[in-house]
């Protein structure tokens, strides 16, 4: 269940040690958050990896993909699984901050999840305009590269010391650099407090509160598993001694290379089950 790259991986190990494997994938299209970044332009060759896993997918006969095509009990049922694996990824992750999900990705709104960036990044204008980024990690920064080259104003809102934590040091170097270049605003120890419909209302490191008025905001605030109709699933096929295992970002949202080694280690479960 999920055809992103963990679901894309386990996949394809179960149809080449000979399983018929069944993918079911919500979406219209396989390889899921990071087929999304790679919109950006600077992540473009992102998109050669889940490409591969595709091609890869395509020449397994006995893998057989099924797209706009959400999981649910009775139709994992229909397929008589011996084994059920569960990909199905991570989602903005939105705290009971005020204002913050009647705003975000809403008509008529110019605040935008991640999800919601990339689905406008054809549609923004840039002369002349101003925008906020609350969230200073991987994703944030991703926003900001793609609005400072291009001649908009930018800050960025960190709750931490410092932006870029959970970046490699070859890659949070060059983002310094531009966030240097372009002369980015960046607020660190300070936390979102009220989304408005065209501010962020904030508290600074001094803890005196700020409104940072904006014509694009972005929550950036990471990802937080997408696991919905795992609880069902689990208690059905439990029941039934049917193994259920959980890989990728529906554990915890990390890097690619994390979730697609568990998609490929599950041939250990095949193992356990005396299938390999």
């Amino acid at each position: 269940m999920g055809g992103g790259t963990s679901g894309l991986e386990a996949a394809c190990t179960l149809a080449e040690v000979g399983c018929t494997t069944f993918l079911l994938e919500k979406k219209n299209t396989l390889g899921g958050l990071a087929k999304e970044i790679a919109k950006f332009p600077a992540k473009h060759r992102i998109a050669d990896f889940p490409a591969y896993l595709e091609q890869r997918a395509k020449n397994l006969k006995n893998l057989i993909t099924f797209v706009n095509t959400e999981a649910d009990v009775e139709k994992v049922a229909n397929f008589k699984p011996d084994l059920i694996v569960n990909a199905t990824g991570s989602k903005p992750l939105m705290p009971g901050i005020k204002g913050l999900k009647e705003f975000t990705d809403k008509e008529n709104s110019n605040i935008y999840s991640i999800f919601g960036t990339i689905a406008n990044l054809n549609n923004f204008e840039f002369e002349n305009k101003e925008v906020v980024i609350i969230g200073g990690g991987a994703v944030g920064l991703d926003v900001v590269e793609f609005f400072a080259e291009r001649g908009t104003k930018v800050s960025i809102v960190e709750k931490l010391p410092m932006v870029g934590r959970d970046l490699d040091v070859i890659t949070k170097i060059a983002m310094m650099d531009i966030i240097k270049k372009y002369g980015v605003k960046v607020y660190t120890n300070t936390s979102l407090m009220e989304v408005k419909e065209n501010s962020f209302v904030v508290e600074l490191e001094n803890k005196e509160t700020a409104e940072l008025k904006f014509d694009y905001g972005f929550i950036c605030l990471g990802m937080t598993s997408e696991k919905t109709v795992l609880p069902e699933i689990e208690e059905y096929f439990g029941e039934k001694n049917i193994p259920v295992v959980n890989i990728g970002d529906s554990v915890t949202a990390r890097k690619i290379l994390n979730g697609v080694e568990e998609g490929r280690l599950i041939t250990n479960t095949l193992e356990k089950m005396g299938l390999f």
